[in-house]
């Protein structure tokens, strides 16, 4: 029988989800950073070797790209199932796409084996990685938003669904450093291949989930939205887009401070390995931010945590590409720590407390994938790419386009804050009550504040 709302579900089931979830966006966020890794320093001589160097780096940057409509596709997928069939068994197919599609690319031959078809293979599977990453996002917070919908420090446990991304940067950036030597040559290989180890705790742990007890509702009354994702966007159009222009933000911080600054800093004369161990160091910060997110969240409200995280990263960019030009590797460090702290923790820890709040139980799989994947779309597929193509390796001399990308996203994350709903004291049954009100009813009904 279905647990029912008003019941607390205990302390040990939502840290066995918490874990499930954790694990699994480690692993999955393990292979899309090894990927970028493999972008930046890699992918130009395996997969486009003979071609100008800039030219070569900006198609690498477009395959890593590619993945991002991808993820959006795969919200689309995952949304529906995960809102209309098994929230769990939607969480468990995506890890396992996504692992078999890194696997694949680490065994990919190059263009000097099979041509032109290389390439084009290698944007056939990170399409399919992306696929599959795009169910992550929306399974894990409406899992950890559902199960932990009565829990006092609701925003924390929501926070927690962005939790394995910095662990699976950090865990991507170890096997750099370690790699560094022959990462650009074989290294990648290795590295994509260790995914196949790591996947299997992750998918037991996922496997062992249950239905949320407001899903389970839903579905005992039949109240299951018949094509969630397409729905969503016409009941809930406007938080949508809302919600992905200010996480778009977090998506250009993360992946141009993450990825595209390796090919930056290279350029720049900072060795690989160095590189490496920067941004290793710097993803304690992003798991700081995460950690503190909800916390923050509820002392600051929503909002406010989002204004001052995206200005004060903003702030720092310009002293932190400064740094990297005259090779101050500790300033570099501490910038980029807070940079990650602010930019990427927290808003990281913010967006699925935002998302998962703004949606009711019935479009909350499809609203909050469909919206952060829209974000990744803004922010990380264009700025390494529109970055690497206005610099190329003349750092030197147009360095200040980085700081220029991070104030154009900062306004356009600020501009968009004051229209979204501010969600501290609102309960997710509140949002349910108000789905099924006349649409005047429910704009008019002010929010409830939780016990």
């Amino acid at each position: 029988m279905a647990q029912q709302t008003n019941e607390i579900v205990p302390i040990r089931t939502i840290v066995i989800l918490a874990f499930s979830a954790t694990a699994g966006v480690l692993v999955e966020f393990y292979d899309f950073f090894i990927f970028g890794y493999a972008a930046a320093s890699a992918f130009p001589k395996v997969f486009f070797p003979g071609l100008p160097p800039t030219v070569a780096l900006v198609l690498s940057y477009l395959t890593f790209g590619a993945g991002f409509p991808a993820r959006l596709l795969g919200a689309f997928i995952f949304g529906h199932f995960g809102d209309h069939v098994s929230r769990k068994y939607s969480f468990v197919i995506n890890i396992l796409i996504v692992g078999a599609a890194t696997v694949l690319t680490g065994l990919l031959p190059g263009y000097a084996t099979l041509g032109l078809a290389a390439p084009i293979l290698l944007v056939a599977l990170r399409v399919v990685q992306g696929i599959g990453l795009g169910g992550e996002f929306g399974g894990a917070s409406s899992l950890l938003a559902e199960f932990g919908a009565k829990r006092r420090h609701r925003a924390f446990w929501m926070s927690l669904a962005n939790l394995g991304i910095p662990g699976g940067a950090m865990l991507a950036s170890a096997v750099l450093f370690t790699l560094s030597g022959t990462f650009a040559t074989t290294g990648w290989r290795v590295a994509m291949l260790l995914s196949a180890v790591i996947i299997v705790p992750a998918l037991f742990a996922r496997y062992k989930l249950t239905e949320t007890p407001l899903f389970e509702q839903l579905k005992q009354r039949d109240q299951l939205a018949k094509l969630p994702s397409f729905d969503v966007l016409k009941r809930h159009a406007r938080p949508v887009f809302l919600l992905a222009l200010l996480s778009a933000f977090q998506q250009m911080d993360g992946y141009v401070s993450g990825t595209y600054t390796i090919s930056f800093m290279k350029s720049a004369g900072i060795p690989l390995s160095t590189v490496a161990m920067i941004i290793f160091l710097s993803r304690i910060g992003d798991i700081a931010g995460v950690t503190l997110s909800g916390p923050f969240a509820d002392i600051f409200k929503r909002k406010s945590v989002g204004y001052v995280a995206i200005v004060i990263t903003t702030a720092l960019s310009l002293p932190f590409v400064l740094a990297i030009l005259q090779k101050q590797v500790l300033w570099v460090l501490v910038l980029q720590f807070f940079m990650t702290f602010f930019g990427i923790g927290l808003l990281h820890g913010l967006a699925p407390i935002l998302t998962s709040e703004s949606f009711p139980t019935r479009y909350r799989y499809s609203g909050t994938g469909i919206a952060y994947s829209l974000s990744a779309i803004f922010g990380g597929m264009i700025a390494p790419s529109l970055l690497a193509a206005l610099i190329g390796h003349d750092v030197a001399g147009k360095w200040y386009f980085v700081p220029i990308v991070y104030l154009i996203y900062c306004v356009i994350a600020v501009v968009s804050l004051p229209f979204i709903r501010e969600t501290r004291d609102l309960t997710l049954e509140q949002l349910d009550r108000d789905e099924s009100m006349p649409e005047n009813a429910a704009v008019a009904r002010s929010p409830t504040r939780r016990a």
